[in-house]
């Protein structure tokens, strides 16, 4: 929903794996942060012994992750990083609350 419209409004289903355990693992459901029931990023995605604060990555996440982005429940927006060929670059910042606040009239 606020990370990834995709998955709830045309069923996409996006691979994913613990970055530092790559491949294999339990079938696991990867939810958002937003505790509804089309908050499902990835459903079945095979994750090798998942724990709270592992970074998860997402090799590809559709054509319109970025642009159906939204605010839902007042969430900031996520960052865009680009990675390949061991290295990354992030080409869109992570949105703050300034940003956020930003259009709100006083």
């Amino acid at each position: 929903m606020g990370d990834n419209l995709e998955v709830s409004l045309y069923a996409q289903r996006f691979e994913a794996t613990v970055a530092t355990r790559v491949g294999g693992g339990l079938p696991c459901r990867l939810v958002g942060r937003h505790c509804e029931s089309g908050d499902t990023l990835s459903a079945g995605v095979l994750l090798r012994n998942p724990s709270p604060g592992d970074l998860i990555a997402v090799p590809a996440t559709g054509a319109y992750t970025y642009s159906l982005s939204n605010n839902y429940n007042g969430a900031r927006r996520p960052p865009v990083v680009f990675c390949g060929e061991g290295g990354s670059r992030a080409v869109v910042r992570r949105e703050t609350y300034e940003d956020l606040m930003r259009r709100d009239l006083s």
